[in-house]
């Protein structure tokens, strides 16, 4: 049933196109603001479904043994955009896919003495995330519990059966799941907690074996959102979730600390003194002078200028255009969602450029200047599904 209506869908969404194409002699003009950073919607290829399994017979069987046929294997794939899904995809996803599931994702504040400390969490509904838990790890979840990512459990040392105070209400970790279950989340909960204290849906999971051209088509047609929608199968982004190409908050706690926060104010807060004392620093840094960093993020950028100075080119950087590295707040989403804690709360970007490269833009960044950042362990903004030129963190 759900075949036959997606390929209505499909059929519906051709002959709407070819009407279109009919009726208008020039294309569209677009909005650069909705369209994906270059490179965002690359597309590798699925396996060639000609690929066949080799079966050996007798000559004498080979009239009365039928043909063998090779189904093709399911796709995971990953929908999101930046802000969240569209109503339409929400409840249109799981009608078209038999395998899929919609994951609400926000910060979720984690109650300790003198503050609060941010987690990455997720909801999920364990039946419909089935497919998606080789390992039956989310088995447990039920309302009243949580789930730990392997690597969060580590980071505080928590166990099964612990007490978590998570947006004022205690819960109780039912289980530890790996981090690729959990799409490297810090806690998850049950989506259908009626004290679940998050509620923006971030991303779907697909699983389907249509081909990947027409799994698009039909998935786009339900989307008319006001930012890019970004779809990855599984072996082209290294964590399937919201955000993928950016290193997951607990992985940067991993390598840079962790950090409780007070007095929240909008977008701002108050961070925690012990974590500033033992991690921000003050450094000289060639071409932008003083900056106010991660103490390993500052040997990064440090490293970096100091290379485009040896290799003549540090008229790439506009000290003046210089916008900052450390500031405790949350991210500046382009559609007004929040959407997480900036990396700059860590001291773990940086903004080069500003004024030329701002948020949405293609922005002016010189091709060598990327290479050197990446090559000294940065991600950058350009790439991103809403592009943000100016912006390079730490990767990893």
């Amino acid at each position: 049933m759900k075949h036959a209506f997606l390929t209505l869908v499909l059929l519906t969404a051709v002959g709407l196109g070819y009407s279109a194409a009919i009726i208008l002699s020039l294309p569209p003009e677009i909005d650069p603001a909705e369209t994906p950073a270059p490179g965002a919607s690359a597309v590798v290829s699925e396996m060639d479904a000609s690929e066949q399994v080799t079966q050996t017979t007798s000559p004498a069987l080979a009239s009365t043994v039928p043909e063998t046929v090779t189904e093709a294997s399911a796709t995971t794939y990953l929908v999101w955009s930046t802000g969240g899904l569209t109503r339409e995809l929400i409840d249109g996803l799981p009608a078209m896919f038999e395998a899929s599931s919609v994951v609400i994702g926000d910060v979720v504040e984690l109650s300790v003495s003198g503050g609060t400390i941010p987690l990455d969490a997720l909801a999920i509904d364990p039946d419909a995330h089935r497919p998606f838990d080789p390992t039956g790890s989310l088995a447990p979840l039920r309302p009243g519990t949580v789930i730990l990512g392997e690597s969060a459990a580590a980071l505080r040392s928590a166990a099964i059966g612990h007490e978590l105070i998570l947006a004022g209400t205690a819960f109780d970790v039912a289980g530890i799941a790996p981090d690729s279950v959990v799409s490297a989340a810090e806690v998850v909960f049950a989506a259908s907690d009626p004290d679940l204290p998050i509620g923006t849906a971030r991303f779907a999971l697909v699983s389907s074996d249509i081909e990947r051209t027409e799994f698009e088509a039909a998935v786009r047609s339900l989307y008319d959102g006001p930012a890019a929608l970004r779809i990855r199968a599984g072996e082209e982004t290294p964590w399937l979730r919201h955000g993928d190409a950016v290193l997951p908050q607990v992985f940067i706690k991993q390598a840079l600390g962790e950090f409780s926060y007070t007095n929240l104010r909008g977008a701002e807060f108050t961070q925690d003194e012990i974590f500033q004392d033992q991690h921000i620093v003050t450094t000289d840094v060639p071409i932008l002078g003083e900056v106010v960093c991660h103490s390993l993020v500052a040997e990064m950028l440090t490293g970096a200028m100091a290379e485009l100075v040896d290799e003549g080119l540090a008229h790439l950087v506009d000290p003046a255009g210089f916008a900052g590295c450390w500031f405790p707040r949350f991210i500046r989403s382009a559609t007004g969602v929040p959407s997480g804690v900036s990396r700059h709360a860590w001291g773990a970007a940086v903004d080069l450029n500003a004024p030329a490269n701002p948020m949405g833009s293609v922005g002016t960044q010189d091709p060598r200047l990327v290479e050197i950042m990446l090559g000294w362990g940065f991600t950058w903004g350009g790439d991103w599904l809403v592009p943000d030129p100016m912006h390079f963190e730490y990767g990893g």
